[in-house]
């Protein structure tokens, strides 16, 4: 069971995650709209997404007392694995889905992943 600390932390995650993905899969469906590849799109709005996911995680989910230095390696080995995720996954699923909906369930497989990795590699704490 989760601690009431790691719950909350989870929260957190899972607000700035709700807010950049809901800003992100609007430009996603601009991009496609606009006739940009679909996998081309999601990997496109992946990187966007990572400024904005690190700046709020870093101050506000998980209130680092680290280094930038030891937080942006962390985080991007973090989000490296996500990226993988996410490029899998869509490549995966729109053989069987419509690239929207495909991008939503795509967002929630790499958010868990990157969650994991994030927890198991320290993000945040000195050490």
């Amino acid at each position: 069971m989760l601690s009431h600390n790691a719950l909350k932390k989870f929260n957190k995650y899972g607000i700035v995650g709700i807010g950049t993905n809901v800003t992100l899969y609007i430009v996603f469906l601009g991009l496609i709209w606009t006739t940009i590849e679909p996998v081309l799109a999601s990997g496109l709005c992946y990187v966007l997404g990572l400024t904005l996911s690190y700046y709020f995680n870093r101050r506000w989910t998980f209130r680092s007392e680290s280094s930038h230095r030891q937080d942006i390696s962390r985080f991007l080995l973090a989000y490296g694995l996500g990226f993988i995720v996410t490029i899998t996954s869509m490549n995966i699923l729109i053989i069987f889905l419509n690239p929207e909906v495909a991008q939503i369930l795509t967002i929630g497989v790499a958010a868990i992943a990157i969650y994991i990795a994030l927890h198991l590699l320290k993000f945040g704490q000195k050490v």
